[in-house]
């Protein structure tokens, strides 16, 4: 495997990794009428 596509893989983990962390701290805007046990969910 050359050094680019070792480079361009490491780069693609890095995105991955990256992209999963924040989609997990990320809120969607609403405001709460109702909330449910199941955390994260919002009925709007």
């Amino acid at each position: 495997m050359s050094r680019q596509h070792a480079l361009m893989l490491a780069l693609a983990l890095e995105i991955l990794v990256v992209g999963a962390y924040n989609a997990d701290r990320y809120r969607r805007p609403g405001i709460s009428v109702d909330m449910p046990l199941t955390r994260g969910h919002v009925i709007v």
